[in-house]
């Protein structure tokens, strides 16, 4: 509980209903439901003053997360803006209450990042609470209210069994391609990140071409940095990557090379004449281009200094 005095005989308290978080069915997009309860305390009838009502008639509020340092600190992680189911306009009689229910609309994104925090334990939340209240005397007076933090503890079993797969966190898997700020990779992001724009279109074919141009600056790329050796085919010489050199090991040098290749020849037109390209395939080099990259883009970084 949290509360915050409006004058020396009145104050607000804002109050976390336990266990309200929920995810509300009604949304397209991931969003949860957070109820509250504001109570209006006044102890003005012990002293003979006159009793006035509230009214509220603004109210913001901000969701972070408790990312733990030690057992018993945390700092407090930006979330996102609350919005109120209703706009507020609330009237309290004294030493009454009223229920509240907010919002906030999540992506995927920010999902994976509050599960990274959460490493596997309750999730620590706090609400911050900012009003506009006006006590309804003759002369009505306008009194801001800020109210410390309020701290919520969403039990693991709550968040994992029920909120989650009710929030569909689990029907969309988040791959994260790291950022490079090394020149001879930024190529290769650029091109993975068009192929999930393209994705996110339903421009399957076009997802197909931009895996491949990234397979091409990846390959460019390690022989770039010394990781090359000639070949011999149907009588003429090429430079192709040395895979073996590059991931410093033999036979999984050899692995990638096959790996490569056969990834490469599904993303080529040819391999498709006559079909369509569906979703499906789209998916398929997507998933394994993005694996690809990320896999050679950190062991070429960790060879860099020895290439």
């Amino acid at each position: 509980m949290s509360e915050a005095f409006i004058d020396g005989s009145r104050k607000l308290k804002f109050e976390y209903k336990d266990r309200s978080i929920t995810a509300d069915a009604r949304s397209l997009i991931p969003r949860l439901s957070l109820e509250f309860e504001i109570h209006y305390i006044s102890s003005e009838s012990k002293s003979g003053e006159l009793e006035y009502n509230v009214f509220i008639n603004f109210g913001r509020a901000e969701l972070k997360v408790r990312k733990q340092v030690f057992p018993e600190v945390g700092e407090t992680l930006y979330v996102g803006s609350l919005i109120p189911e209703e706009r507020f306009f609330t009237l309290l009689s004294p030493n009454s209450s009223s229920s509240t229910r907010w919002y906030i609309d999540l992506d995927h994104y920010r999902l994976s990042q509050l599960e990274k925090i959460r490493e596997g334990k309750d999730l620590q939340m706090c609400v911050d609470l900012f009003l506009i209240v006006e006590l309804q005397r003759e002369s009505p007076s306008m009194r801001p209210i800020q109210f410390p933090s309020l701290y919520i503890e969403v039990p693991k079993s709550d968040w994992v069994e029920k909120i989650l797969p009710q929030l569909k966190y689990k029907e969309v898997s988040l791959i994260e391609l790291p950022k490079l700020d090394r020149p001879e990779f930024s190529n290769i992001i650029v091109e993975i990140d068009k192929a999930w724009k393209m994705y996110s279109m339903g421009e399957y074919k076009e997802v197909l071409t931009n895996c491949r141009i990234a397979i091409e600056g990846l390959t460019d790329v390690v022989k770039s940095r010394g990781f090359h050796k000639e070949v011999e085919e149907e009588g003429k010489k090429k430079t192709v990557p040395d895979w073996e050199s590059a991931l410093g090991h033999e036979k999984m040098g050899d692995l990638m090379r096959s790996f490569i290749q056969k990834l490469y020849d599904f993303l080529s037109p040819g391999a498709h004449y006559g079909k369509s390209i569906n979703k499906e395939d789209a998916e398929l080099a997507i998933m394994m281009t993005h694996a690809l990259i990320n896999f050679c883009t950190k062991k070429l970084l960790g060879s860099s200094q020895n290439p």
